[in-house]
């Protein structure tokens, strides 16, 4: 089914959404990367993922940053990636919508995926 890249910088929501993927039997390899910087890095090495599920406010590469540099890299093979941009807080609507203008993403407006969410996308 491909690869899932999880990127934020907390190792707790990171291994919790390794666990409810893995629990719903998504039938993925699981990635997952603490900055924007790391996953970059592994994407031009590796290739772009299937799917991302993306912080923004991390330390050393944001996710907006993330994003503009990987579209850069990448161009129009992104747009084919889904990406899910998880947040606990509301950004502020520039912030949306600059992420809108770099590529179309879906807003989980919480950091940690639920069984509805995966049966949603998945």
């Amino acid at each position: 089914m491909g690869i899932i890249l999880l990127v934020d910088d907390d190792t707790a929501t990171n291994f919790y959404n390794k666990y409810i993927l893995k629990k719903n039997n998504i039938d993925c390899e699981i990635i997952a990367l603490d900055n924007g910087l790391s996953a970059l890095e592994y994407v031009k090495n590796n290739g772009l993922p299937k799917y991302i599920f993306l912080d923004i406010n991390m330390p050393i590469m944001d996710g907006i940053q993330f994003l503009e540099e990987a579209k850069k890299w990448a161009k129009s093979e992104l747009e084919k990636v889904k990406v899910f941009v998880m947040m606990s807080v509301t950004l502020p609507e520039e912030k949306i919508k600059k992420l809108h203008t770099i590529l179309k993403v879906e807003i989980l407006n919480r950091k940690v995926l639920t069984d509805m969410d995966i049966n949603s996308i998945f």
